[in-house]
């Protein structure tokens, strides 16, 4: 069958790729925002470091950058 209108262009999500372990730390990085606003994103990878979270720092600064946008509002 072949797609038609606009379903002709849109893309598909494969699905591929892991699970983000981050998304399980988001509610202590979103508390720990709003408790100390000013805290860098180096402590808080030492914060979640010390709470069990083995994955990357990459991700960590981009969800730390969106949280602190939406937080200004």
């Amino acid at each position: 069958m072949t797609p038609v209108g606009d379903q002709a262009h849109t893309p598909r999500r494969a699905g591929v790729g892991r699970r983000s372990t981050l998304g399980l730390y988001a509610p202590l990085i979103d508390r720990l925002l709003r408790e100390d606003p000013g805290l860098s994103t180096a402590e808080i990878l030492n914060l979640l470091r010390g709470a069990g979270y083995e994955g990357g720092k990459t991700a960590l600064y981009e969800l730390v950058r969106r949280l602190r946008l939406l937080a200004s509002g």
